[in-house]
C-alpha cells in the first residue's frame, strides 16, 4: 500500500483551499494512484512467470512505460479539456504522487 503517497495526496488536497481546486488535486492523485496500481501490476507479472527471457522482460516492461504514459496523459487531457479542473492543483498533486511513490519504494528497501 502506498502510504507515503496517500499521504502527499490528502496533503496537496488540503492545500489547494477553494473546492475546485480540491476537485483537480483529488483527481490529479487519483491518476497518480492508477500508476501506481499498473506499476505493481507489470511488476508482479514479472516476477511471476520465472521463465521469461531477459529479451521479453525488457519488451513488457517497454509496453508497459508506453502504456502507463498513454493513460496518464490521456486522464490529464480528459480532466483539463472535458472537465474542466483547475490545472495547476491537478499537475502539483500529480507529480507531487508520482514522486512519493518514488519515496514509498526507496523507503520499502
Amino acid at each position: 500500500m502506498p502510504k507515503v503517497q496517500l499521504v502527499v495526496m490528502l496533503a496537496s488536497i488540503t492545500y489547494f483551499s477553494t473546492i475546485d481546486a480540491g476537485i483537480s488535486a483529488l483527481y490529479g492523485g487519483i491518476i497518480g494512484l492508477i500508476n501506481t496500481a499498473l506499476i505493481d501490476r507489470h511488476t508482479n507479472k514479472q516476477i511471476k512467470d520465472i521463465t521469461i527471457s531477459a529479451q521479453a522482460g525488457v519488451g513488457m516492461m517497454a509496453i508497459s512505460v508506453i502504456m502507463r504514459m498513454a493513460i496518464v496523459v490521456s486522464l490529464t487531457l480528459i480532466g483539463y479539456f472535458s472537465f474542466g479542473l483547475n490545472a495547476e492543483a491537478l499537475i502539483i498533486s500529480l507529480v507531487s504522487g508520482l514522486i512519493s511513490f518514488l519515496l514509498d519504494k526507496v523507503l520499502q528497501k
